[in-house]
């Protein structure tokens, strides 16, 4: 189940004090992670690597956390996307939620509330997945019964 889930989880922010502090985190939970220093970098790493979140600061050079949110949505639709931002800065959590980050997380946080907010947003991942597959599996379902209804009818005939 998703509590035993262990992510490849992409990493964003230019503050390398911080960077390290979520990785001891996703160690620590048992993810394994990639670090970038800005959106740009983000991109090119997720390039060839599997990647199953990202947690990116919302504030950074070359490419912001929204304009890299809504980058990786467009060439990775539904991948889960939590956004970092320190207290009080211009950004909003409107901004980054709109853009397609589903969770969005205030900069200082405790471990325990980071790990919450981690595990909700790969439990609704898991959730989405699973409803995906149901969905797909429900269609085939119909199809095939609709191929066995034409296939009796075609014998009555």
């Amino acid at each position: 189940m998703a509590e035993s889930a262990h992510y490849a989880i992409l990493v964003v922010d230019d503050e390398e004090l911080v960077r390290n502090l979520v990785v001891t985190l996703l160690a620590r939970l048992g993810h394994s992670y990639i670090t970038a220093a800005d959106g740009v970098d983000a991109l090119g790493r997720m390039k060839g690597n599997k990647i199953d979140a990202v947690i990116t600061d919302i504030k950074m050079p070359n490419m912001d956390g929204v304009a890299l949110t809504i980058e990786i949505l467009k060439r990775y639709p539904g991948l889960p996307i939590m956004v970092m931002t320190a207290f009080g800065e211009e950004y909003s959590a409107g901004a980054a939620i709109s853009a397609g980050a589903r969770e969005f997380i205030t900069k200082p946080f405790s471990p325990e509330e980071f790990s919450v907010q981690l595990q909700k947003m790969i439990n609704d991942s898991e959730t989405i997945k699973r409803l995906k597959s149901e969905k797909v599996l429900d269609e085939n379902v119909q199809d095939l019964m609709n191929e066995l209804e034409e296939t009796l009818k075609e014998k009555e005939n």
